[in-house]
């Protein structure tokens, strides 16, 4: 009845007598359609952000599977509210979680706020870790991506701190062989 392609030209839908069909090139493009409806909506997402409904704001992202909304939310959640909505998720559906922890380590490779996300990432699996780790097939490839961006923030913060510490010795050694002099004199 109607095919529609996306402005990248990696994904495709088609709708027909037996349903919506949606295609990509991608294997990370997720649509799942369960619990999506007409009133789900960017605007509506936004809208429970601001008045702090916030598991339902992440859990309508997710649904939409629009990396920059699903961003938006998580920094809009208040860092002693991150475990409330981590918990939330208790009975989501598996692709759901994987969805989550998956944008979880996009947005720590791009964030600044390295312990924000730390804690997303803490609460991720204390919350849901047993499960995840029963199902590891499943979220292999989201360990794997959380992996490799806590890593790299760690070599970043060790890079920063070496620097800090030799420029700090230098200071020191600077300032006492200043004092030093201005003791001779």
């Amino acid at each position: 009845m109607a095919v529609s392609f996306s402005s990248t030209g990696r994904e495709w839908a088609t709708v027909s007598g037996e349903g919506l069909h949606v295609y990509s090139l991608d294997e990370d493009m997720i649509f799942d359609p369960i619990g999506l409806t007409e009133e789900t909506t960017p605007a509506l997402v936004q809208t429970k952000v601001k008045i702090g409904e916030f598991s339902l704001a992440l859990r309508m992202a997710l649904h939409l599977n629009e990396s920059s909304l699903i961003r938006e939310v998580m920094d809009h959640v208040p860092f002693d509210a991150i475990p409330l909505v981590v918990r939330s998720f208790e009975r989501a559906e598996p692709s759901t979680l994987e969805r989550l922890l998956q944008n979880l380590a996009q947005t720590m490779a791009k964030s600044p706020h390295i312990e924000y996300y730390l804690r997303w990432s803490l609460e991720m699996l204390q919350t849901h870790g047993l499960y995840m780790e029963r199902h590891r097939g499943i979220f292999m490839r989201s360990f794997r991506a959380l992996h490799k961006s806590i890593q790299m923030r760690y070599d970043d913060l060790i890079r920063v701190s070496d620097g800090n510490q030799y420029m700090l010795e230098f200071l020191f050694d600077h300032g006492m062989m200043a004092r030093d002099a201005v003791e001779i004199q």
